[in-house]
């Protein structure tokens, strides 16, 4: 990448920050780019999602949460729609197909998920919300 201010090839760096996230502390690998003339540092999009990355994967793997591959994976096993999903667990309409595309769950949303994966708890939660929907009609 070229320096804003010089033009010139900066030098690719890294190093270990702290970040907060969700009230938790989270060691991660940081980088960016030095222009060595002025001494500033520029990152890029990619570079601090990538980096942002690193924290979610660390507070998924500290708390147990299914990744978003995971989670549609448990959908897909039964073979219903995001939006069905969601109103099986009692989520926002979109709530489920939001997890599917990165957004982290709260804790207790993600342990709702991490049930599901085994059938019975799947089918149990099904039935009530069939029950509590024709209960509606």
């Amino acid at each position: 990448m070229k320096s804003p201010i010089t033009g010139k090839e900066m030098t690719v760096c890294q190093e270990t920050r702290t970040a907060n996230y969700r009230g938790e502390r989270y060691d991660y690998t940081a980088h960016y780019y030095l222009c060595d003339d002025s001494g500033e540092r520029f990152t890029t999009t990619a570079s601090d999602t990538e980096d942002m990355e690193q924290v979610y994967r660390q507070y998924r793997e500290r708390h147990g949460i299914p990744s978003p591959e995971d989670i549609k994976a448990i959908r897909m096993k039964y073979r219903v729609s995001a939006a069905k999903m969601s109103r099986i667990l009692g989520f926002g309409a979109n709530q489920y197909r939001l997890y599917e595309a990165g957004e982290m769950p709260s804790l207790s949303n993600a342990r709702l998920i991490t049930l599901i994966a085994e059938k019975d708890n799947f089918e149990k939660l099904k039935t009530l919300e069939e029950d509590s929907r024709s209960s509606r009609e």
